[in-house]
């Protein structure tokens, strides 16, 4: 075949997703023309969507540097180098595009990409905006925004930009995948099913849809439908590493004994230092478990653990210095004045797993009570203000108020608080009582040790949460937060209730008593099970909450002291004394 030819059927392999052929094809063609630009590029595509992304990568560089103004490389090789989790470079190849072309709308979406990659929120949804100017709508540009503004906690504006994408084209299913998270932290619970359930119906064969059908079934308490998703899941693609760790969280000992050897093969062809083999060493750590293997449960939460800290390394010096910084901007006494403003913010927060859901579900269980779950939004409007060292004052605590209210669902006319139980909050009390002087803190205090266990067998989404995956960061977390504590009861007397997961869940009645009492409300029979009143559930704890309220946790670290010792032994007892 002529260079022309091979070049040709290089070109038509690729838009038919004929990848190895279209590779094959452009390295004919290369060999027929070694400065062939256009055949680099195409070879460099083919075996990034073979999944070789560095041979990609190093292909790319090739067509660039045979042709320095081949735009088309620059942005796949930009794409690349976001796959390869190299965002700067990245950054700085698509930012060359965007600059020289105000109009190169693919620049712009690269962009957006990396600077969400890199943490920078606000440049990624500039980005984003600037994409979706630039050309004609498309539904990917607005799903990169929406996502952007989801992760900003901005959900109602996130909601607007999946349903614009859905106005350009009703049915694709990626947009209707995206939307029913955000619905759901919406309390559109029904909308988020509707969502997925078409989404379903017009893919049948997308995994990912099946799997979010899945996880919200399971979040909304339909065990058994969750389960018979996520085998369908699996059905489609055996060796999906995440539908194997939810179904195993989910299923009993005889539906994981079943689970098992399909578990071990996924492993055997998960790529090395992926979350792919954290999501399966999970997994199999709960089959054996589950089977009475202490040993094997141990190793692999040991596996576990060490993928998703290798990939997610915890920085104990910036975090200290944060914290340091938070603190120092309340240093003493603060008595805001009170209002009887209502509804009223009670925030509940802690260590996650110290029973922040499960307090959160017995207010919620009061009728006059609207429990909102993990809300990021606090975080994301105090962002700016801690970040460069704005000022808190009254223009900024009004502005403050404004957008946590627009954010905020639509709430029944008779509620008269509403609770927000993003655990990591506690770094904020200092904001949240001075925009909010009537608001409550509830604080879940529990055995570290305890704390530790269940940390260090969940795997969270995100990277909030990067510290639960090495032990002797874990304890100087736990430190941070003791600490943090100590110092915002000294600042905000009277404003904080210490409430005891131990007492929480050995006596229902007074604990429930005293969490109504601390909020301003009577006592509703219905906050003696939770279980029962509890709807969607966005946390690990979904499964522990739907059962009545048990103290079997309680001393749980104690068959698991080896395993824990690094943690133990990183606890400051002058914070913990009961570790002494």
């Amino acid at each position: 075949m002529t260079f022309q030819a091979d070049l040709s059927a290089a070109q038509a392999h690729l838009q038919q997703g004929r990848f190895k052929p279209a590779l094959k094809a452009a390295k004919s063609a290369l060999r027929k023309q070694p400065k062939s630009a256009p055949a680099a590029n195409i070879a460099g595509i083919a075996l990034g969507r073979l999944g070789d992304h560095r041979e990609a990568a190093a292909m790319l560089r090739k067509a660039i540097k045979l042709d320095p103004g081949f735009a088309d490389a620059r942005r796949n090789l930009a794409q690349t180098l976001i796959f390869l989790g190299q965002h700067e470079a990245a950054r700085a190849l698509v930012q060359r595009l965007a600059d020289m072309s105000a109009g190169d709308a693919g620049a712009w979406y690269l962009l957006a990409q990396a600077e969400l990659a890199l943490g920078h929120a606000v440049a990624a949804e500039n980005a984003a905006t600037r994409c979706i100017a630039a050309g004609p709508r498309q539904p990917r540009a607005l799903n990169l925004r929406a996502l952007i503004r989801e992760r900003m906690g901005r959900l109602p504006e996130a909601i607007a930009d999946y349903e614009a994408a859905l106005a350009i084209k009703p049915d694709d299913v990626e947009t209707l995948v995206n939307m029913a998270l955000p619905l759901a932290r919406q309390m559109r619970e029904d909308d988020a099913l509707a969502a997925l359930r078409r989404a379903v119906k017009l893919a049948p064969g997308h995994a990912g849809a099946r799997l979010r059908l899945a996880m919200h079934l399971a979040q909304t308490g339909e065990r058994a439908a969750a389960i018979a998703g996520l085998r369908e899941v699996l059905e489609i693609v055996p060796e999906h590493a995440e539908a194997i760790e939810q179904l195993a969280a989910l299923q009993d000992g005889a539906g994981n004994r079943a689970l098992e050897p399909q578990a071990r093969a996924a492993l055997k062809s998960a790529p090395r230092k992926s979350e792919a083999r954290a999501s399966l060493h999970f997994a199999l750590s709960r089959i054996a478990d589950q089977a009475g293997d202490g040993q094997a449960a141990a190793t692999h939460l040991a596996e576990a653990n060490r993928e998703m800290a290798a990939r997610l390394p915890y920085d104990g010096d910036a975090d200290a210095a944060l914290h340091a910084d938070l603190l120092a901007r309340f240093p003493g006494p603060v008595s805001g004045a009170q209002t009887d403003e209502l509804p009223k913010p009670v925030y509940v927060l802690g260590l996650p797993r110290s029973g922040t859901t499960l307090t959160e579900a017995m207010l919620g269980a009061h009728p006059r009570v609207a429990a909102l779950g993990e809300r990021a939004v606090s975080g994301m409007l105090l962002n700016a203000v801690i970040t460069e060292n704005l000022p808190f004052d009254a223009p900024a605590i009004e502005r403050f108020i404004a957008a946590d209210r627009r954010m905020r669902p639509d709430l029944a006319p008779d509620t008269t608080i509403w609770v927000d139980k993003m655990p990591e909050n506690y770094r904020l009390i200092g904001f949240l009582l001075t925009a909010y002087p009537n608001a409550r803190i509830v604080n879940l205090i529990r055995d570290p040790r305890d704390v530790a266990l269940s940390m260090w067998r969940a795997h969270f989404s995100g990277t909030a949460l990067n510290y639960t995956y090495d032990l002797r960061a874990m304890a100087h977390r736990f430190n941070l937060y003791a600490r943090a504590m100590a110092h915002w009861r000294r600042v905000f007397p009277g404003a904080i209730l210490d409430l005891a997961y131990e007492d929480l869940v050995q006596d229902v009645d007074t604990a429930s008593r005293r969490l109504a009492a601390f909020c301003g409300l009577d006592r509703h029979p219905a906050m003696l099970r939770p279980d029962l009143a509890a709807g969607q559930i966005l946390t690990h704890s979904a499964g522990q909450l739907r059962q009545p309220v048990h103290a079997r946790s309680i001393g749980g670290w104690r068959r698991h002291a080896d395993e824990l010792a690094p943690f133990i032994a990183g606890l400051d007892p002058a914070l913990w004394p009961q570790v002494r």
